[in-house]
């Protein structure tokens, strides 16, 4: 059994070393940097691609084929094989998020947002974009900005996910204008 196991441990090294050496594939999409983002996207809107795995961000009027690559939110307790626990500082597109409530700090809201299948409570800061309503809220970029302590009904203290608004809502691409279940805001 000893000797098998030394010949196939031979075997596979004399492979090894008669082959090209090739660089194992790229499974990971690269991401826009943070320079990029800010640069195109910060206070803009943007347009979205068709990519439920990453989100093809895009400037208003270029084209199709130009875009740049973001991760979506799906939370900090992810349930998603494949996907990285998020990051302070990075930038995600929520998708799927609905406002919930207003917070007592000018511009705050508790919203839903992560997957299509788990969602969670997280804390939406806006800096541009002021909402009159609740309701669903069209795409944005976001930067993660770490975990906020709340204190829940029954005196528990619980660590909530905090996104700041980085660009504007997308630009709605579809004919008839932004449906009534989306959220109203306005731009300041």
């Amino acid at each position: 059994m000893f000797a098998k196991r030394r010949a196939a441990g031979a075997l596979a090294l004399f492979l090894v070393g008669c082959g090209p050496i090739t660089p194992p594939p790229i499974t990971a999409p690269r991401y826009a940097s943070a320079e990029e983002v800010e640069l195109n996207f910060r206070g803009h809107s943007f347009v979205l691609g068709n990519n439920n795995v990453v989100a093809l961000v895009r400037t208003p009027g270029s084209p199709d084929n130009e875009y740049l690559r973001l991760p979506f939110w799906f939370g900090v307790n992810i349930l998603v094989p494949g996907v990285l626990a998020p990051k302070e500082g990075d930038y995600y597109v929520i998708s799927e998020a609905s406002l919930e409530k207003p917070l007592a700090a000018p511009g705050e809201w508790m919203i839903e947002a992560g997957s299509s299948l788990v969602k969670q409570e997280t804390v939406f800061v806006t800096t541009r974009t002021h909402y009159d309503s609740t309701g669903k809220i069209l795409p944005t970029i976001v930067q993660y900005m770490g975990k906020r302590e709340f204190t829940t009904a029954d005196g528990s203290k619980v660590e909530i996910p905090v996104l700041r608004e980085v660009s504007l809502p997308m630009k709605w691409t579809l004919g008839g204008g932004v449906p009534a279940s989306y959220a109203r805001f306005r731009i300041a």
